[in-house]
Formats: C-alpha cells, sequence, structure tokens
C-alpha cells in the first residue's frame, strides 16, 4: 500500500512537472503581446496626463492613467524634431549617428540596420503588424521602415495629400482588424502610427474650442504654405487659435486609442498586453516666430510623452531606468520593450541608464523655397540644464529647464555648469554627413 502511495506521488509529480514545463513553453504565458502607439507631431505638454487644462484633449488616456494603470513618464526627450531619425532610432533602439539616418531622401534617409524592433520579435515568435500613416516611412519610399513586419498598412500615408483630413478611425480599424484576423495562440506585436497632430489642423465637428471671437487668419484644415506664410507673425490671438484645431486633433487621436483599448478588453486580450504611448517629435505653435517642426531643439519640439502600461505578470521583468541627471533618452524604449518580451538585446544596445541625453537635427529641405528650414543643431540635458548649439551660427544658449520650463530665458555665459555641458557637446558621438 505504501509502495502504491509512493508510486502514484511520483507519477503526480511528474505529470505536475509536466504540466509546468507546458505552460513554460506557451508563448502567451512567457511573451506578452505589445502594442506601441505612436503619434506623430504630439508633444507632452498638450495631454490632459501631464497636466494640460486648456482643452481636454485626452480624456481616455486618462481613464487608462485613472483606472487601467498606465503610468505618466515624464522627461522623455525625442532623437531629433523630425520624423526620419526619431522613428529610426523607436525602432532600432541606435542614436542617429549609430544608425544614420537624417536626410529626407538618398541613401542617408534609409534604414538599414535589420536588427529593427519587428524583426527580432517577429524572431522570437511574435505575429508583427503596424499601421503606418506617415508618408514619409511608406513602403514605396523604399527606406526600410516596414522590415520585419508581416502585415504594414501604409494606405493612409499614400493619400495624394497626406497633410489633410483625419485618419485616426482609419489607423484603428486596420490594427484591429488585423488583431482579429491573425493566430490567436501567438503574441503579437502591433505598431499603430497616428498622424492627426500633424499640420494642417483639422476642425473636428464633435469639439469646438476655437474662441467664437476670434477673427483671425487661422482656419481649420489651413494648408501647411499658409502656416509658413504667416508664422513669423502669429499673434497671441493666432496661436491660442491653432492650439485650439491641434487640440481637436489630439482629441480624434485619443478617442481612437480608447476604441482600440475596448477591443482588446472584449477580446479578452487587455490583460496579457503592454501598451506603451509616445511620440516621434512635438509641433510649434507659434511660439517662437515657427509653425511645424524641425527648425528648433525646445521643449515644445523635443520634449515628448510617455505613458506605459505593464500587466502584472511582466512587471518584474520591465527595465527603464531614468538618466542619470533625470528623464529619459528615446533609444531606451527598444530595450524596454525587447526587455519585457523576454528578448535578447543585438549588439550596439544597452539597457544601461545614459549619463546625459542628447539631441540632433541636421535637416536639409529638399525644396529651395524652403532654404530657412536647413538647421544644425545640438543638445545636451544634464539635471536640470539644458545646452543647445546651433552648428551653423556657432551660439550656444543654456537654460535651466527646472526653473524655466520653456526654455525662454537663457543663463549668463558665465555660469558655471557651461563647461561641463560643452564638454559633453565636444564628445558626444553625433551624426556627421557623409
Amino acid at each position: 500500500m505504501i509502495k502504491f502511495a509512493t508510486r502514484s506521488l511520483c507519477l503526480a509529480a511528474l505529470l505536475l512537472c509536466s504540466a509546468l514545463v507546458a505552460c513554460s513553453d506557451d508563448p502567451k504565458v512567457n511573451q506578452p503581446n505589445v502594442l506601441l502607439v505612436v503619434v506623430d507631431t504630439l508633444r507632452a505638454d498638450h495631454l490632459t496626463p501631464y497636466g494640460y487644462t486648456m482643452n481636454p484633449t485626452t480624456p481616455e488616456l486618462q481613464k487608462l492613467v485613472d483606472a487601467e494603470g498606465l503610468e505618466v513618464l515624464p522627461g522623455l526627450v525625442a532623437a531629433s524634431s523630425w520624423t526620419k531619425p526619431s522613428m529610426a532610432t523607436l525602432f532600432t533602439g541606435l542614436a542617429p549617428s549609430q544608425h544614420g539616418v537624417m536626410r529626407l531622401i538618398g541613401k542617408n534617409s534609409k534604414l538599414k540596420d535589420m536588427h529593427t524592433l519587428a524583426a527580432e520579435f517577429k524572431a522570437a515568435g511574435y505575429d508583427t503588424g503596424c499601421v503606418m500613416s506617415n508618408f514619409l516611412l511608406t513602403k514605396r519610399t523604399k527606406t526600410g521602415y516596414d522590415y520585419g513586419f508581416d502585415f504594414y498598412d501604409d494606405s493612409t500615408g499614400t493619400k495624394q495629400d497626406p497633410h489633410r483630413d483625419s485618419t485616426a478611425q482609419v489607423v484603428t480599424d486596420s490594427g484591429l482588424q488585423w488583431l482579429s484576423e491573425r493566430d490567436p495562440d501567438k503574441p503579437w506585436l502591433l505598431v499603430l502610427h497616428y498622424f492627426d497632430p500633424h499640420a494642417s489642423f483639422e476642425d473636428h465637428a464633435n469639439v469646438d474650442w476655437l474662441d467664437p471671437g476670434y477673427q483671425g487668419w487661422v482656419t481649420g484644415g489651413a494648408s501647411t504654405d499658409t502656416l509658413r506664410e504667416h508664422e513669423a507673425n502669429c499673434s497671441s490671438a493666432d496661436r491660442a487659435a491653432l492650439a485650439a484645431f491641434y487640440d481637436e486633433e489630439i482629441h480624434a487621436v485619443d478617442h481612437q486609442i480608447g476604441r482600440a483599448v475596448e477591443q482588446l478588453k472584449s477580446s479578452q486580450q487587455w490583460a496579457d498586453t503592454v501598451l506603451m504611448f509616445t511620440a516621434d517629435h512635438g509641433e510649434e505653435l507659434g511660439e517662437r516666430g515657427h509653425i511645424g517642426h524641425t527648425q528648433t531643439l525646445f521643449p515644445e519640439l523635443v520634449d515628448i510623452p510617455l505613458m506605459v502600461r505593464v500587466p502584472q505578470p511582466w512587471k518584474s521583468a520591465w527595465d527603464l531606468p531614468e538618466a542619470a541627471g533625470g528623464g529619459y533618452q528615446m533609444t531606451q524604449l527598444y530595450p524596454a520593450l525587447m526587455g519585457v518580451a523576454g528578448i535578447e538585446l543585438p549588439a550596439g544596445r544597452s539597457a544601461s541608464a545614459p549619463a546625459y541625453v542628447a539631441v540632433e537635427v541636421d535637416f536639409e529641405p529638399v525644396r529651395k523655397e524652403h532654404v530657412e528650414k536647413y538647421v544644425q543643431k545640438r543638445l545636451v540635458r544634464d539635471g536640470s540644464f539644458t545646452l543647445i548649439r546651433d552648428l551653423r551660427s556657432g551660439s550656444e544658449q543654456l537654460f535651466d529647464h527646472a526653473a524655466d520650463p520653456q526654455m525662454l530665458a537663457p543663463l549668463s555665459d558665465q555660469h558655471p555648469k557651461l563647461q561641463k555641458l560643452q564638454a559633453l557637446l565636444d564628445t558626444h558621438d553625433w551624426w556627421e554627413a557623409p
């Protein structure tokens, strides 16, 4: 009787071990789904979770913060002030000096590193999908941003005029359709890229945040050429009108993010899904004589949102350390997503916190009439101090962004912090034109 009981216990133990092994091999147990939401030209200071009160731009994101564990992480700095280099960094975890993308056209406009986020997730057994709305990153441009994706819908970026109309619903519809058709037994990575806050700024009928007394030139859907014509002479009323339409675009995207989350809940996938919400860069709304982006490295262009929700089973695998002086660098997002999915980092990437953060823009416009947009600027941020150097003019500006968040009052060139930041600028590995 004792011998039989012992044999029964051994058999039960073996069955239990087999079950545990089977569970450990199940990717749905060990690997979360990953939803990466990227909103083009989205500045952090226009979002409700970051304290914005002028208009209720992001009620759906705020609900996720309040009730679903979405964490608001301040201090993320974009890799650059325009799309191609920043998205290259987001997709590879490499700085511009490493991935080499800093031009609109030509060989320095193409993503050559093959260890993209999509490629690494695919190799780890994930289904990989992306709905891309930026016309610069479509497959027909042959720039490599689609590499590694099983599904890459860039139809919204191939419109005749990609700057016009709202495409947020189409992006969400496409992503949800792909999720509904894929193998439910495999984990997935889905990138939803929304374009709406990029100029032109459309007027949305369901909200009306424009001052009814405004009589100026700003209208919903004003062309980029119109914006450029007026940008140097914006009044405070003009800037408020631009912000109103910009906020309406953000609100449209926020609604669609809420739709996506509700679908994940109804399909029983939300509990297994890591959500990362961010942007490629921000947008100027006439504050310094510019409307759009690329031309500066001030907060409205490089201070972007980062919100993350990690379900409990994977919290111990989540690792995103702050830089030594605070804040985050865009190169850190790739290793953080790889780590939470249990995927080994390729060479050249690091999950360690940087000692400081760096941003650069070296923008060469294609259209000759946009020669004023040819800019070469570099930024380093160490703690609460930021130094910006203009390579074309040789000028430098030092700011204490803790005391002066909008960076409106440059500090003296005799400030004791200046030399340290100059040394960082001098020794950092920057992108160089070949």
